[in-house]
């Protein structure tokens, strides 16, 4: 639809248009009105099916009445709070009488298309809302006086900011109210157990040497160190960190002419099974600092990025034997494996050149070597330390992703936008490589 009125898409349902992208659905059968978008409706005639060309809807069956809802997850699994979301679109369609009799469903990151039926898919949602309207009643009838008041309703879990539509409400008052939910790598659990000890925020645990119920005194001091040096920061503006052990800086390798600084781009609602490692991007120091990157729209020249990549590697190695390729968290290296193991190329030597540690993972070092004032250890909150500015539009790697589908849309009908798309995903990733070049240098000098 082209507004985010209702309206126009119960206008597209009825004109019968075979696939609605990101519609709006506004009603429900409970007294609190609920309104959402689904990824896709679906007329009843049709299906959705991976294909070579990727997610397809398939006309199969007779023309009836009414429409499925599907929303699509990056997620591998159909977690519970995404089938209740599907339950609630449901829900719409049928006090609209545009519920169609067959299954709805969840699209997974994996390529695996999940179906439920619609019954199963409402009494979940209504049991769940029927629990959470309770909670709103009880908290109404609590005479509150501000949002802080809310206790328990404001979101526990930052995960699922994701798929919720108003983030920043629960964002706001985590601020506001100095949640201890704002600590880096801190659990639900954690937090449950520390307020049953009388500790409800950050400056407070920062402050608090105990120990709970269900946590040691060990436990809680590593959060109460975390805490403190928030604290620090929100009181300050400052950014501070603290060594809690210095032997994994030492540990890193003196800066080498062949050093490569390297970063993945992977998007898994791809059309190969699998999802796709679309973009390898890695700096060069030896002739001054020298972006590379190899890209592909296909399985084929993905085969080539990678294989391509691993025969640099090893040439680069035949120059420069002591050479380190350096990156920010698991997935470089996990892509590597599933690419070797994909294409059958290489198996051996990637696994060589993992177990000989030519590669360092840097997120190893941070987290197990210093204590950050960051409310997590993303290399962006790094960035903080060593004063790195990105130049990208794009600022993170769910927007990378994002650009990186909107550029898949406009390949065939506008390939000067997709080509301004793709300088926009090549500049982030550029960043990432710089920034992993400042950081391990930032390192060296603590």
């Amino acid at each position: 639809p082209e507004s985010y009125d209702p309206a126009d898409t119960q206008k597209l349902m009825l004109a019968n248009v075979p696939v609605i992208y990101q519609g709006i659905l506004k009603g429900g059968s409970g007294s609190m009105v609920f309104s959402g978008r689904p990824d896709f409706l679906l007329r009843s005639d049709y299906r959705f099916e991976f294909t070579e060309t990727g997610l397809t809807a398939i006309q199969s069956g007779d023309l009836t009445a009414g429409y499925t809802a599907w929303d699509a997850k990056l997620s591998k699994t159909p977690k519970p709070e995404y089938q209740v979301q599907v339950g609630l679109y449901v829900d719409v369609l049928e006090a609209m009488g545009l519920n169609a009799p067959g299954t709805h469903g969840l699209i997974q990151g994996s390529r695996e298309i999940n179906e439920f039926a619609a019954d199963v898919l409402v009494a979940s949602m209504k049991s769940n809302r029927s629990e959470y309207l309770d909670e709103v009643a009880a908290f109404i009838d609590s005479s509150p006086t501000s949002i802080a008041d809310c206790g328990e309703l404001i979101c526990t879990a930052t995960s699922y900011c994701g798929i919720c539509e108003y983030p920043k409400l629960c964002s706001h008052q985590r601020d506001e109210t100095n949640s201890l939910q704002l600590v880096a790598g801190i659990s639900k659990a954690q937090v449950v157990s520390l307020r049953a000890a009388g500790v409800n925020t950050v400056r407070e645990l920062g402050a608090f040497e105990g120990s709970t119920e269900t946590m040691s005194q060990e436990k809680v001091a590593v959060l109460s160190r975390q805490a403190r040096l928030q604290q620090l920061t929100y009181d300050s503006g400052e950014h501070v960190y603290e060594v809690k052990n210095r032997a994994p800086l030492s540990a890193l390798p003196q800066e080498n002419k062949g050093d490569l600084f390297f970063d993945l781009e992977g998007f898994v609602f791809s059309a190969p099974a699998g999802g796709l490692e679309y973009l390898f991007g890695y700096l060069t120091i030896d002739s001054g600092s020298e972006f590379h990157w190899s890209w592909a729209d296909d399985r084929d020249a993905e085969r080539e990025s990678f294989e391509g990549f691993i025969r640099f590697l090893f040439a680069r190695l035949a120059t420069y034997p002591d050479l380190k390729v350096y990156h920010y968290a698991n997935y470089e290296l996990a892509a590597l494996r599933r690419l070797a193991k994909r294409f059958d190329s290489f198996v051996d030597e990637v696994e060589q050149l993992i177990s000989d540690g030519v590669f360092v993972d840097l997120y190893l070092v941070v987290k197990s070597s210093l204590v950050l004032s960051q409310e997590n250890y993303s290399i962006k909150k790094l960035e903080n330390y060593y004063e790195f500015e990105r130049k990208s539009t794009v600022k993170e790697a769910m927007g990378s992703m994002d650009t990186y589908e909107s550029y898949l849309e406009k390949l065939e009908s506008d390939p000067t936008g997709a080509e301004t798309l793709k300088r926009q995903v090549l500049d982030y990733n550029q960043d990432d490589c710089v920034s992993t070049l400042a950081l391990t240098r930032w390192l060296r000098t603590l």
